[in-house]
């Protein structure tokens, strides 16, 4: 989970005296246009930069420094702009509430305009290892899209991509709907997981994760918290409660007494994390596989569920598997 994390926990940094985070300057513009939805931004032409046609644009003042943006823990005092662009039929204020990362005290919600579109703009600020994080992200609804602009920045750098940030937002073009699609640029699905795998970090755990997976924070009935990591499919997503053990747990009861909610199979006896653990598989539904893995801890009760869709079984499973392999007790 990140430093400072979504549902209830909060991570407060000490921030000591150190040297001053310098900013990357910007020494020029370019504009960034898609290819297959024509939205489209202007960006620090020597900042690291991707894209995603069709879905995003993505630019950091300094290259490699993207884990930073995920686990938002140390690290070099960069700063991040990033563009999204989804097609959807929820509700804009049911996909912001979705889309909140950091506990809801951290943000200042205000009404915003976008490209002549209203919107809305969600500010956050907090301590971390090298001072104050602070950014700000943008939701528009537009036709069968809703389009996100943020940008934050480490080590207390944000006050000077201010008038930065206002030339990014009018240069801001929300992505347009076509009459007929052309050749070859309809996209072809969901974006697959990336094959870049960066390590995150909940709750005495860390896992690892593909870097185009976003962490949204959750609260299962009779959980005291968890997470859930998951990327283009919902189908297809990584789960992890964290339950009090601390009046039960010994896992073959444990085990036991929850048979019935993961298919009522017989549990196998495996490892996590090189903890003693139990494997519950079974499909809750047609068409879906789901492992559930079991395992206490330091008095608390670990269930990790890996979920995904038959159809992209040979996507996704290897994708898990290689997550599951990876999780550590911290």
């Amino acid at each position: 989970m990140r430093g400072l994390v979504a549902a209830s926990l909060i991570v407060v940094w000490v921030v000591g005296c150190s040297k001053k985070a310098e900013p990357v300057p910007i020494e020029r513009w370019e504009r960034y246009t898609d290819p297959v939805r024509n939205f489209s931004i202007e960006y620090p032409a020597n900042w690291s930069h991707r894209a995603v046609a069709g879905e995003q644009f993505y630019a950091i003042s300094i290259a490699g420094a993207e884990q930073r943006f995920i686990e938002y823990g140390e690290g070099p005092s960069a700063a991040k702009l990033e563009m999204r662009v989804v097609k959807t039929t929820t509700p804009l204020d049911q996909f912001i509430k979705e889309d909140k990362v950091f506990a809801e005290e951290a943000y200042k919600q205000e009404p915003a305009t976008i490209a002549g579109v209203q919107a809305t703009k969600l500010s956050y600020k907090f301590d971390a290892p090298d001072g104050t994080f602070e950014g700000f992200k943008v939701y528009a609804a537009k036709d069968s899209f809703i389009t996100t602009i943020e940008f934050a920045a480490f080590g207390g750098t944000f006050e000077y991509y201010k008038p930065a940030t206002e030339r990014i937002l009018q240069s801001v073009v929300l992505p347009q709907v076509q009459a007929a699609p052309r050749a070859d640029t309809t996209p072809k699905g969901p974006e697959p997981p990336s094959a870049t795998f960066v390590r995150t970090r909940g709750d005495g755990y860390s896992i690892e994760i593909p870097d185009n997976f976003r962490v949204k924070g959750i609260k299962a009935q009779g959980a005291i918290g968890g997470s859930e990591y998951l990327g283009s499919r919902l189908d297809c997503t990584i789960r992890v409660d964290i339950l009090d053990a601390s009046k039960q747990s010994k896992l073959d009861k444990i085990a036991s007494d929850n048979r019935s909610s993961f298919g009522g199979g017989e549990p196998r006896k495996v490892k996590l994390g090189g903890t003693d653990a139990v494997l519950f598989v079974y499909s809750p539904q047609k068409g879906i596989e789901r492992h559930v893995y079991l395992a206490v801890k330091d008095n608390k009760l670990y269930r990790v569920f890996l979920t995904w869709n038959k159809q992209e079984e040979s996507v996704y499973k290897p994708v898990f598997d290689r997550a599951i392999a990876s999780f550590k007790f911290e």
